[in-house]
């Protein structure tokens, strides 16, 4: 299944950045308060919420034999990329990056009408986004899809090509020993 080869993906590098030899500091509570606050001046709940639906309605459609598993693929999904399940995670994150001043400024920004605006573009954005990306990616696939397989056939003339090389040289074929007093086909020339 394509989802738990992703989601193990996911996992795997969720975890070699959060590890027991690199425990992460807990931010004070009022510093992670105006992270959250933050994060929903910029929108990013309804985003994530976008996001959630959008996957989840690309990967039953990719897959359709996951329907009967909606339920569960949602709550899945839930459990790992909705705002609540990384809410933590993301304040940590904008912590490392700005200082509580910066993150003050930013939500005064996003208290502007074009502040509010960006916040509220934000997930058109990111899914028309997506929705590029996509196009691109078929428009430029049987380009690359050729491009494999002429690597795929150049690494196989170039394998046959060592395999050849390493084979000993053929024996010479061995000389019919010419058979004394037989000259099948000549005429007697002896008078």
């Amino acid at each position: 299944m394509k989802i738990v080869s992703i989601a193990a993906a996911f996992t795997l590098a969720a975890a070699a950045g959060f590890s027991a030899e690199n425990p992460v500091r807990q931010p004070r509570l009022e510093d992670r308060m105006l992270a959250y606050a933050l994060l929903e001046a910029e929108g990013t709940p309804q985003m994530m919420e976008q996001t959630l639906k959008t996957s989840l309605e690309a990967q039953l459609k990719a897959a359709p034999e996951l329907l009967a598993y909606r339920q569960a693929f949602e709550m899945y999904l839930r459990n790992t990329i909705s705002f609540e399940a990384q809410k933590e995670e993301l304040a940590r994150i904008y912590l490392e990056v700005y200082a509580p001043d910066e993150i003050r400024e930013l939500i005064r920004f996003y208290q502007t009408p074009i502040g509010r605006k960006k916040a509220a573009a934000g997930s058109r954005i990111a899914t028309a986004a997506a929705q590029v990306t996509q196009k691109k990616m078929q428009e430029n696939l049987p380009v690359f899809q050729q491009q494999l397989e002429q690597m795929q056939k150049e690494e196989l003339r170039r394998k046959a090509e060592l395999l050849q090389s390493r084979l000993p040289e053929p024996a010479p074929a061995p000389q019919q020993p010419a058979v004394p007093g037989k000259d099948a086909g000549k005429p007697n020339e002896e008078k």
